[in-house]
């Protein structure tokens, strides 16, 4: 039996399959990414737990899981490699998916587009419709065996769990599959067909529209309950914008009674293409084809009974008349039987109630129903909770209304039924990207998901083009109303500058107005012997020259002329550094040595740089910095 700390990386299976990290842990198996040696491919590989290995009936699941997918080759399910001994154990080797679950997509993004969602749900489809046509039922239809790759193209998973249409386990005592998306026939053990699979992938499509599952409850047995007794909420109700076909596609698939669904994945794939292609729903049209066959069988009995009776012979007549005076005795007969016992039933319940006392009823109306309970028992009456509904005008917990209504008469012990606010329904989304799409595609996104563009503004940007998309508030991800509107930046693209003529104006006001535009600006003197015509303080040369084009926050340089005396700096750059020490002494220029290292010796003891550069003006204060090899 293996030991799961022995199970690492580099681990190798069959001579052929390494390991290298565990990726998903379940409830009967370890999955981990892998590589096939002898292909060179990634892999992913998955290996029954420790518990189950000495368990027969896990094992011979696991085994029949692999000749499964080995039978079911189809762009829409997990390929299977190879199978086989590992450790004392098992594993099964097969395609590596490389992308996430559906489960994570829903948990991460929240609802999903309906148009993608249905894109989806024809390829789960396309998958089931080889599984059933191999007369295997999945019976573990879920998000979480549900594989996206990175290219939005869906694998069905694990059919660990997937049985024979031949075979007679199909009917089991013990519920098998996920509670949260089990049909009502599983749910109670009775035989299944291709349908249970239909039922839940409109779970997964509730789910993908809504990012909730339509039951749920404390335990696996009262969620099963649910699905085999409760009626689910229609998805508009929770999430505004679903469109009413793509609804009436999921509300036939959670039908409770399979006859009612669809027949299988081709009838269900088809409506799907209609409500991806525009075009009339097949189970829109079989309704209005049975509305058409009862219209017209009514019509055809109506139109018999008036010619009969018109060109019928006096015998007939006869007949018919004792026939309807037979009729008028049973039914006055019936009428006398059923008041006779409404008036007993009357009587013995006014006589019962007379032997009992009453009681008042008192108000519970906008209280909490922990103290509505207290109150009634006091009155000796019990409180029954109806229902728990959305209520706008009433706090969360507390009591909307309450039958029978305050300052009624009623026997003690009676039950006073109350429905109980669950506050303010909180109609919220979560806000899509549009960050990166033309402001039309932006709008048409969220049109989509039913909001609206709020305030457009615009902004230069050095990363988007123009007419881009750069902003968004709120962000992407945000759960908000969806009265909520989104504000919206569009990009102007890069913005350019060109540098303007300010040879001849004042220092001070150039540097400033430079700096306005979004420039960097640096400044450099010349004496004024070296520009005569320039006049002190005055800008007499710009680099680069005006009317060049620069981005924002480029460099800039200024030059102005003084009568400060200015020295130019020589160059000394590969100089040793006692022949640089000699040439600035000379000269009267102050300097300073940082040493840097060098991976080459011919450089050590050399200048290697010098700030200011050669031929730049320096004042007598100002210092030169060498750097010197090292």
């Amino acid at each position: 039996m293996p030991d799961k700390d022995n199970i690492t990386c580099n681990k190798l299976i069959s001579d052929r399959y390494r390991i290298i990290k565990k990726i998903a842990s379940g409830g009967m198996a370890d999955v981990y990414v892998g590589t096939d040696l002898k292909l060179n491919r990634p892999i992913a590989i998955k290996i029954l737990s420790e518990n189950y290995a000495s368990n027969k009936d896990f094992v011979a699941r696991f085994r029949r899981e692999a000749q499964i997918l080995a039978k079911l080759n189809a762009p829409n399910i997990v390929s299977i490699y190879d199978w086989g001994e590992f450790n004392g154990s098992y594993f099964i080797c097969m395609e590596y998916v490389e992308g996430k679950s559906l489960k994570e997509i829903i948990d991460k993004k929240g609802i999903i587009n309906p148009k993608i969602a249905a894109n989806y749900a024809v390829q789960i489809c396309n998958a089931l419709e080889i599984a059933h046509r191999n007369d295997l039922i999945h019976r573990d239809i879920k998000p979480q065996n549900i594989l996206m790759t990175t290219d939005g193209i869906v694998k069905v998973a694990d059919f660990g769990i997937a049985k024979s249409l031949n075979d007679d386990i199909t009917k089991t005592i013990n519920i098998i599959g996920t509670a949260h998306y089990i049909s009502p026939e599983q749910a109670q053990g009775e035989i299944l067909d291709c349908r249970t699979d239909i039922y839940s992938l409109g779970i997964v499509l509730y789910e993908m529209l809504t990012a909730d599952v339509p039951f749920r409850g404390g335990s696996s047995i009262d969620i099963s309950l649910k699905h085999i007794g409760d009626l689910p909420v229609k998805p508009s109700k929770l999430i505004s914008g679903i469109p009413e076909k793509l609804e009436k596609i999921v509300m036939h698939c959670l039908e409770k009674n399979p006859s009612k669904r669809y027949l299988n994945a081709n009838e269900l794939k088809k409506d799907l293409q209609n409500f991806l292609d525009g075009k009339p729903l097949t189970i829109d049209k079989d309704k209005d084809k049975e509305k058409y066959m009862h219209d017209k069988l009514h019509h055809k009995k109506g139109a018999g009974y008036y010619y009969g009776t018109a060109s019928g012979s006096q015998a007939t007549k006869k007949i018919k008349l004792n026939f309807y005076n037979i009729l008028s005795y049973v039914f006055t007969l019936l009428f006398l039987i059923l008041f006779l016992v409404f008036c007993v039933k009357y009587y013995s319940l006014k006589n019962e109630q007379s032997g009992q006392s009453l009681v008042v009823v008192p108000p519970i109306e906008n209280i909490s129903a922990e103290s509505a309970e207290k109150i009634l028992s006091t009155y000796n009456l019990n409180l029954v909770i109806k229902d728990i509904v959305y209520d706008s005008n009433t706090a969360e917990g507390l009591i909307i209304s309450q039958l029978p209504y305050s300052a009624s008469s009623v026997p003690a012990n009676s039950e006073i039924e109350v429905l109980v606010s669950k506050g303010e329904e909180n109609k919220s989304i979560l806000v899509p990207n549009i960050v990166g799409l033309g402001e039309e595609e932006g709008r048409k996104v969220l049109e989509e998901y039913g909001l609206e563009t709020g305030t457009i503004s615009k902004a230069y940007s050095e990363t988007f083009d123009k007419d881009i998309i750069i902003c968004q508030r709120p962000e992407f991800g945000e759960k908000i109303n969806t009265e909520a509107d989104i504000d919206i930046t569009i990009s102007m693209g890069e913005k350019i500058i060109v540098v303007p003529d300010i040879i001849g104006l004042d220092y001070l006001y150039s540097y400033t107005y430079l700096e306005s535009l979004g420039l960097v600006v640096i400044s450099s003197k010349i004496p004024s012997t070296e520009h005569p015509a320039g006049t002190v303080g005055t800008v007499i040369q710009i680099n680069p020259p005006p009317g060049s084009k620069v981005k924002e926050n480029s460099l800039v340089e200024i030059i102005t002329t003084t009568t400060e005396h200015l020295m130019q700096v020589p160059n000394v750059i590969q100089m040793s550094l006692a022949e640089a020490e000699n040439i600035l002494d000379t000269n009267n220029i102050k300097f300073e040595t940082i040493y840097v290292k060098t991976d080459y010796s011919v450089q050590k003891g050399l200048v290697l740089g010098q700030v200011p550069e050669s031929e730049n003006y320096i004042s007598q204060n100002s210092i030169v910095t060498l750097y010197v090899g090292q």
